[in-house]
């Protein structure tokens, strides 16, 4: 499946690129670049889980990725001062995940594709990460315990991986405060529109 291979090389890219990345020491920052870093290990989990046809992990990874993705964003780009001191103290999240997503959807004017993956897949991806029917039922296959995948679903999954990975990147990159990494981050734009998405350059995904 040359989209899990793609997918691979991109997470080595981001990693080499983020190696030694600096930032200003606030809660803020660290907290958000944790949590960016959390949501790119996960992605990484899910290509070597799949590598490896341990499906019921992959799909487990699915929901703690975007969790710690769009916490990521809301804590770096929304959340207030008390919020963040709120976090440190109870370690817990007053607002829901679906309002954090919305708050992040609306600061950066990003198109709802991410509300729509929650719309169409959040359900799913509680069953997959509690041990619900629909992890369940992808373990059997005519009668037997044997595997049930849909190759076009792992497909879906692998463009949200590669989609919430180069975003973590950029969340990263951000932090730093520079524009050390615009080239290479257009460079990785570009490409993955082209081999995860189908689409051309001046096309979001």
């Amino acid at each position: 499946m040359k989209i899990l291979h793609n997918t691979r090389d991109l997470l080595a890219i981001i990693d080499k690129e983020i190696d030694g990345i600096g930032f200003k020491a606030s809660d803020r920052n660290k907290i958000s670049g944790a949590l960016f870093v959390i949501a790119l290990d996960h992605a990484k989990a899910i290509v070597v889980l799949l590598e490896n046809k341990i499906y019921a992990s992959v799909y487990a990874l699915a929901r703690p990725l975007f969790e710690s993705f769009v916490r990521a964003e809301w804590i770096q780009y929304c959340a207030s001062d008390d919020e963040i001191t709120y976090i440190k103290e109870k370690d817990e999240f007053k607002l829901s995940f679906g309002k954090m997503l919305e708050a992040v959807e609306k600061k950066h004017t990003w198109e709802e594709i991410l509300s729509q993956v929650k719309i169409n897949s959040w359900n799913s991806m509680n069953s997959f990460t509690h041990g619900g029917l629909k992890l369940i039922f992808r373990r059997f296959k005519d009668g037997s315990l044997e595997h049930n995948i849909d190759e076009q679903e792992i497909v879906g999954l692998l463009q949200f991986v590669a989609l919430l990975s180069f975003l973590s990147f950029s969340g990263i990159a951000g932090i730093s405060g520079t524009n050390k990494k615009d080239t290479v981050l257009k460079e990785l734009y570009d490409n993955m529109c082209r081999w995860c998405f189908n689409q051309s350059v001046n096309q979001t995904p």
